[in-house]
């Protein structure tokens, strides 16, 4: 049986997990490689983590780091100040507590990152591919857009980028930008209006697709094996922290990037999507990293970007959990 080709692109916390575990335990698929950015957290935490659960899924698969930053938004010092963003720290015990932990509690196998940069791999990989590759990318697009901005030929072997960022009406890290289009607007904006075939599931989406309860969690939970148990843990950590940081009494919580990547899994978990121009806000203003969708009517739309507008929850639930039975 002939796999889809994939490479995972990733700043990987909690949901970056989720996604990562359904991807590799998924048979109609291969994840050539796993490229790391920075987002969430640190880039050589993010390295770690990879590497850590492709082994937990009994996977080999090199790892790439990728950049350290942003393309060019640190340039403009003070730039986070002219938003309402998100300014939330906590210390308990003299540690601080973070939405996404640095590192997983799993063991570091012995493969480490590969020495090539992840643009570099990127590049290479999909120049000379023989047939198209699809990306997941569910941290910021830094990655993605240098090796567009380096060989923009790259595009003609690119299948789908499945991208979780944005939001439709709302942000999560200010009022309107959603925290991977935030974290480096100028990449968002580069990969959005490539050329590339781009589906994106913002945060409504998400929520609406990808939300989990503890009673969800707990389903996870007693499949018992290495990964569902892993990920149960993670996830109800993931609620803990975040009911810790926005005293909100919190009992369920989002898998976003999960939600980005179960389209590649089986298309039929999105019911609503819509062909859009969509463009970045990269101002350094008060809406700085916004993702702004022309609905006018008014251009022609000859974009190649579709925009995820409703999902299924009760599929994307049920793929995960068959998946992780034997995982």
């Amino acid at each position: 049986m002939k796999q889809n080709k994939i490479i995972f692109d990733c700043d990987i916390g909690c949901d970056d997990a989720v996604a990562l575990v359904s991807l590799l335990t998924n048979k109609e698929l291969e994840v050539i490689a796993i490229t790391c950015v920075k987002g969430n957290i640190p880039v050589d935490d993010v390295v770690n983590n990879a590497l850590k659960v492709s082994h937990l899924c009994g996977k080999d698969i090199p790892v790439y780091k990728g950049c350290e930053g942003p393309m060019v938004r640190d340039l403009l010092k003070g730039r986070d100040y002219n938003t309402l963003m998100e300014r939330i720290r906590m210390e308990i015990d003299g540690k601080e507590v973070l939405i996404h932990e640095k590192e997983f509690p799993l063991p570091l196998p012995q493969r480490k990152a590969e020495d090539e940069h992840a643009c570099s791999y990127l590049i290479e990989t999909l120049k000379d591919a023989e047939e198209k590759i699809d990306i997941c990318a569910v941290g910021p697009l830094t990655n993605i857009a240098m090796a567009i901005r380096l060989q923009p030929k790259i595009i003609e072997n690119i299948g789908t980028i499945y991208i979780m960022g944005g939001g439709l009406y709302i942000g999560n890290r200010t009022p309107v930008a959603e925290a991977n289009f935030y974290d480096d607007p100028e990449a968002a904006e580069i990969v959005l209006n490539s050329g590339a075939h781009c589906l994106v599931c913002p945060i409504e989406a998400c929520e609406e697709g990808a939300t989990y309860t503890r009673k969800d969690i707990e389903e996870l939970a007693a499949l018992n094996t290495p990964a569902a148990s892993f990920l149960a843990e993670e996830l109800d950590g993931y609620i803990r922290r975040c009911d810790l940081l926005f005293s909100a009494g919190l009992d369920d919580c989002c898998i976003y990037d999960y939600a980005a990547v179960a389209p590649l899994i089986d298309g039929s978990v999105i019911s609503e999507k819509r062909r859009e121009i969509v463009h970045i806000d990269i101002s350094a203003g008060m809406a700085d990293g916004q993702m702004v969708v022309d609905r006018r009517g008014m251009f022609k739309n000859d974009s190649k970007v579709e925009i995820i507008y409703h999902m299924d929850k009760e599929k994307i639930r049920r793929i995960l959990l068959d998946q992780l039975k034997n995982a």
